[in-house]
């Protein structure tokens, strides 16, 4: 009994026998502090990860997605015990992947002890437990705070402007996540005749949707929110976000006060050409006070330039056949007997580039 009691304090040495330990101390290593290990860790350690997004559960709250082999270094960094003593620690951290939920993990340490360098290994698995994440556990059910309606002022809004919005609303949720904000995702996007509706986990995220769909398109927006019930003795709201994109778009003929231009883009500022002088026209929306749409682009007609002088031209009307006689546009370089391309509006004839 005595003998196999000494074998086995022997083999306590961090796996080595007496001798074996004595020539670890000679070479200035050995993997015991006292009657402490360098580094010790649970046979099996557990960590939760989402199977739809990648989602992590650490420290009592679902966190962003990260590689899978990421987190099981992580889930045993978490659990490893290393002694207090220990000082310019490395440690190696090598995972096996066993089967969809195990992982046989390698751990070696190296550290110095009062000037001894030490070193230690270990193994350990880690078992992964497959949950559905918070989010997308709302995500399934059907789960929206607030609903952002995208319109148009007295039109249709064009396809493009529909699938510019849709690429901003994703790039405005996925920011917010990366933030940290779990409940920021688009639940669902549903297309209507008359646009499409945004639907989204956090109110606040429609009001930022909102706000970016501003910034590259102008428009306003407002809310209207409805009470859904109640959580914890607090009102809970839905809110919907009436969004109505601007009136007027790339290639529309549009009076502003006095002056007729060819829009080209309508966000926070209208810009355009000014159809009369030739000139670059650019003002902020909110400072127009009295806009009209005259036309479009595509209403513009071919006509015959019949003669120029200086600063003013004829042309002949393709419908009266009369001569016409219109301010050249300082963009204008045909000549006489040139077909030139106007349209006809309640303000007149202008030409168009």
């Amino acid at each position: 009994m005595a003998e196999r009691h000494t074998q086995k304090t022997d083999r306590d040495l961090n796996g080595m026998s007496f001798p074996e330990f004595l020539e670890h101390i000679k070479q200035g290593k050995t993997s015991l502090i006292g009657d402490k290990k360098l580094i010790e860790c649970p046979l099996v350690v557990y960590t939760r990860i989402c199977p739809t997004c990648g989602s992590v559960f650490k420290k009592g709250k679902w966190q962003s997605r990260q590689d899978e082999s990421d987190v099981i270094i992580e889930c045993v960094k978490d659990n490893l015990i290393i002694n207090k003593q220990a000082q310019d620690i490395e440690l190696e951290i090598t995972p096996k992947q066993l089967d969809y939920s195990r992982y046989a993990v390698h751990v070696k340490a190296k550290a110095n002890i009062e000037g001894v360098q030490t070193e230690a290994a270990l193994d350990t698995e880690v078992r992964i437990s497959w949950e559905t994440c918070d989010t997308c556990s709302r995500i399934s059910g059907g789960y929206f705070e607030g609903i952002v309606q995208i319109r148009a002022d007295k039109r249709l809004p064009t396809q493009e402007e529909l699938d510019r919005c849709r690429e901003i609303a994703k790039d405005v949720a996925a920011r917010s996540r990366e933030k940290g904000e779990r409940l920021a995702f688009i639940a669902k996007i549903v297309e209507l005749d008359e646009g499409i509706d945004i639907y989204v986990g956090q109110s606040k995220l429609g009001k930022q949707i909102c706000r970016a769909i501003t910034d590259a398109f102008g428009g306003r927006f407002s809310e209207s929110p409805k009470l859904v019930g109640q959580k914890n003795g607090e009102d809970l709201y839905r809110i919907t976000f009436a969004f109505r994109l601007p009136e007027f778009v790339r290639g529309d003929i549009v009076s502003v006060d006095d002056t007729v231009i060819e829009v080209q883009s309508c966000g926070k500022h209208v810009s355009g050409i000014d159809l009369e002088t030739g000139r670059r026209f650019i003002e902020n929306f909110n400072d127009l006070m009295d806009v009209k749409k005259l036309g479009r682009r595509q209403d513009a007609v071919p006509a015959v330039l019949v003669a120029e002088e200086d600063k003013i031209i004829q042309v002949l009307d393709p419908e009266t056949y009369e001569t016409v006689t219109v301010k050249r546009p300082e963009f204008l370089s045909a000549e006489p007997g040139d077909e030139i391309k106007i349209i006809k509006t309640v303000k007149g004839i202008y030409v168009l580039r």
